[in-house]
């Protein structure tokens, strides 16, 4: 992948009425927004409802998105979890999966400084080698990333 551009479709995870993952229309999904001539696919989203579900269905939602999409447009995943350890986790999983980025919430639900804040993006962004989206939506989580902060963050490669 050699840059994030274009339209990145935040896609929904469709569910059986028991809140069972549905394949089936999540595949057909996927295929319609390629179809349609999106530049990436993004799970995981809040859109995606990822705040609902166990590690083991995101895994298996990562999987089906990366199977689905068979390289013909990036495949980018929330992986942004409460703590830095989850989320560091799912995310090198997801870039052993196949994803060409990734997309990481601020943590929520707990009060988190801005220096929490730039550890939490630096140890993820040291622990994988895909890009990293920072994603900022203080109306959800309760946290916001200062731009100040941003500027401070400095990831090696």
């Amino acid at each position: 992948m050699s840059e994030i551009k274009g339209i990145i479709t935040a896609m929904q995870t469709a569910m059986h009425e028991d809140g069972s993952i549905n394949e089936e229309e999540l595949r057909r999904q996927i295929d319609r927004q390629i179809e349609a001539g999106v530049d990436a696919v993004f799970c995981l989203g809040t859109n995606g409802e990822f705040y609902i579900m166990s590690m083991e269905e995101k895994i298996r939602v990562i999987e089906i998105f990366v199977d689905q999409a068979k390289g013909r447009v990036p495949v980018y995943a929330g992986t942004g979890c409460i703590s830095t350890e989850e989320t560091i986790t799912l995310s090198k999983k997801a870039e052993e999966m196949g994803v060409d980025a990734i997309s990481v919430i601020t943590p929520y639900f707990a009060a988190i400084s801005q220096e929490e804040l730039y550890q939490h993006y630096g140890a993820v962004a040291e622990a994988v080698k895909i890009p990293v989206v920072m994603y900022n939506i203080p109306a959800r989580t309760g946290a916001s990333l200062a731009p100040s902060t941003l500027r401070h963050i400095r990831i090696p490669r």
